[in-house]
């Protein structure tokens, strides 16, 4: 049993994990630097738990032929699907999500999953929550691992005043495992933020010198770490508010992320925010009798529901710019359904990314339906879903990519995620320093016609990563480069497909400061 669920009882408590784990790869210490501490922008993950049918909610309509002869008890009549493009559809109650699509704060991307799938939830489940691969039994997850590079050593010594707020929330009574860190987990566990609870002191006895007195020693810590981050929840939901009303009636998601906006809302700086849905094991009674209609009807409609209700929440409140969100489930299911109404454990499956600041868009080919596949084919995976992980971390909290491999996988693969909109532009014709102790002068020259210049100087050597986005946000061009010392050298030469107009150029050092700047091209 896991010291995390040591103290989860029927009490509404505020605990986070309490396992200890030993044996992870590098220490606490082997990302140290990777963002920038005071980065206020904030992650909120969506598990959907169960194994979603990803043909049942994205909706190849170029395939309708094959689908309809594999899956003729579940196609949904085209004319009742909510199409986004000339290609692709959403299930028909996903309309608060095709209202997203339509605005680009919704990126769908397609059939993510990894080599050697598992049909397992529970192994599954640890494979997407580690972000590791198949052939490896990873203790940590991977907002854990990422976390630590700005709490090294947690729980020791946090709160502090310097850091004052939990690294991460789990909305329940338990903390997600993708939170989970060297040395415990990394989030607190949250059921009513204005409403929290104290855990008991009785614990100031002396402590015996052997492995019992360090174990109770733990605990004593991590009750007084609760009590500490319980206060700050409290103050902060309890100024907090939410500025529309959320449908909540039957819908434990939308209630669960009215809470995080709540949070948000009063100051708090927690970073990742975890919410879970489950329900999407429809092995039987998926579709019944109306193909609109079903169980996963149900949850496609609490999923769309909450999340539009998310986000219009935020935007009222001028936070849209600030939160990032993702779904994901432990894998899609199969192409042909079974005999009781129902889809069987698959493969890959579909992920949405959500917010004002994301590509919006679909990426990825729909899924090829053969009238011929056999009954235990699943979807091909198209996307490694550490990639989408890793391009979050880059585009998001400033990641650079060759740790981003260190983190995650050494075969990392970048996907434009996230656009500019709460960058700084900077298009100031003096140099920069950054907080990091980065030189970044001025880009020359501004209009340019083909060559873009720079003055760079590193404290020490190491690696900036550049990326140009055109003016509706979508990446263009990205590189890394080695800088050592003061060098003026080319950027990049604009590549000819580029037309003139202006352009954003976004600059990331390893040490996690970033600086935008803009271009026009004559």
């Amino acid at each position: 049993m896991k010291r995390r669920n040591f103290l989860q009882g029927a009490a509404a408590l505020t605990i986070p994990a309490l396992m200890p784990i030993t044996g992870a790869r590098g220490g606490v210490n082997r990302f140290t630097n990777l963002i920038a501490p005071d980065n206020d922008r904030v992650l909120v993950i969506i598990h959907l738990f169960g194994g979603n049918d990803g043909l049942n909610t994205v909706i190849p309509i170029d395939q309708y032929d094959s689908l309809h002869s594999v899956r003729n008890r579940f196609t949904i009549d085209e004319s009742k699907v909510l199409k986004v493009t000339d290609k692709v559809a959403l299930h028909p109650s996903m309309d608060d999500m095709q209202v997203l699509f339509k605005e680009d704060r919704l990126k769908i991307i397609q059939s993510v999953g990894y080599p050697n799938p598992v049909r397992s939830h529970f192994r599954s489940t640890d494979i997407w929550t580690s972000g590791s691969s198949s052939e490896v039994f990873e203790p940590t997850g991977w907002v854990g691992r990422y976390l630590e590079t700005v709490y090294p050593g947690f729980p020791a010594g946090y709160p502090s005043s310097s850091q004052p707020h939990p690294p991460a929330i789990s909305i329940g009574d338990v903390s997600h495992p993708t939170c989970e860190g060297t040395s415990g987990n990394l989030a607190q566990t949250v059921l009513d933020p204005n409403n929290t609870q104290e855990l008991n002191k009785l614990m100031n006895m002396t402590l015996p010198d052997d492995r019992y007195g360090k174990e109770l020693d733990f605990i004593r810590t991590t009750m007084t770490q609760t009590n500490a981050y319980n206060q700050v929840i409290e103050e902060a939901a309890n100024r907090g508010k939410n500025a529309v009303a959320y449908s909540t009636s039957g819908n434990d998601l939308a209630g669960q992320l009215q809470k995080v906006a709540r949070m948000i809302a009063g100051g708090l700086k927690t970073k990742v925010y975890t919410v879970y849905m489950g329900g999407f094991d429809t092995h039987a009674q998926q579709v019944l009798n109306d193909t609109t209609n079903g169980k996963h009807a149900h949850l496609l409609r609490y999923l769309s529901d909450a999340i539009g209700d998310f986000q219009r929440d935020l935007r009222a409140q001028g936070l849209e710019e600030r939160v990032m969100g993702l779904t994901f489930s432990e894998f899609g299911r199969r192409i042909r359904p079974n005999a009781s109404m129902g889809t069987d454990h698959g493969d890959a499956g579909p992920m949405f990314l959500f917010g004002s600041c994301v590509n919006g868009g679909v990426l990825g080919k729909n899924v090829e339906v053969d009238k011929d596949v056999s009954q235990s084919d699943g979807v091909p995976m198209q996307f490694d879903f550490r990639d989408v992980y890793g391009s979050i971390l880059v585009d998001w909290f400033n990641v650079m990519s060759s740790q981003v491999r260190d983190l995650l996988h050494e075969d990392f693969q970048y996907i434009p995620v996230a656009d500019t909109c709460n960058d700084k532009l900077n298009s100031a014709s003096a140099g920069e320093t950054t907080d990091d102790g980065w030189f970044i002068g001025q880009i020359y020259p501004n209009p340019a016609k083909s060559e873009v210049r720079v003055t760079i100087e590193s404290p020490t050597a190491g690696n900036m990563r550049y990326s140009l986005f055109d003016a509706r946000g979508r990446l263009v061009l990205v590189n890394q480069i080695k800088v050592s010392g003061r060098q003026e050298l080319v950027l990049f030469n604009r590549p000819s497909r580029l037309p003139s107009g202006t352009y954003v150029l976004r600059m990331a050092t390893e040490g996690g400061s970033s600086l935008t700047r803009k271009i026009l091209f004559e």
